[in-house]
């Protein structure tokens, strides 16, 4: 009988967000986002309503962000605020959420662009 040793390779492979990641974002979004980005995202929400156009949430729909260019942003700018990261003073930040929260509003922000 003959037996192979075969090296252990680790791969790193970018995987989409699943279902669950999404819906539990969603949830967060609700709770957290929807008065000011509105249901859909688009920056109209019931507060956005009544603020002035440079006070205005950010349309998360467009994919265009001035400070979240990339995921790690986003979460920062979630965890600190708009304050925190010299933006809006208005976005409340997030300090509560875990990594698994801020992942799955991640998720769903990314979701809003499709």
């Amino acid at each position: 009988m003959k037996y192979f040793i075969v090296p252990a390779v680790a791969f790193v492979v970018s995987v989409p967000a699943c279902a669950a990641d999404v819906a539990r974002g969603k949830q967060l979004y609700s709770d957290r986002c929807m008065t000011c980005h509105g249901a859909e995202g688009a920056g109209d929400g019931p507060v956005a309503l009544s603020l002035p156009p440079e006070m205005k949430p950010q349309n998360l729909k467009s994919g265009k962000m001035k400070y979240a260019t990339d995921d790690a942003k986003l979460k920062e700018l979630l965890k600190k605020g708009g304050a925190g990261v010299g933006l809006n003073a208005l976005m409340p930040p997030q300090a509560d959420l875990s990594d698994a929260d801020l992942d799955a509003i991640v998720a769903y922000v990314h979701a809003l662009k499709k």
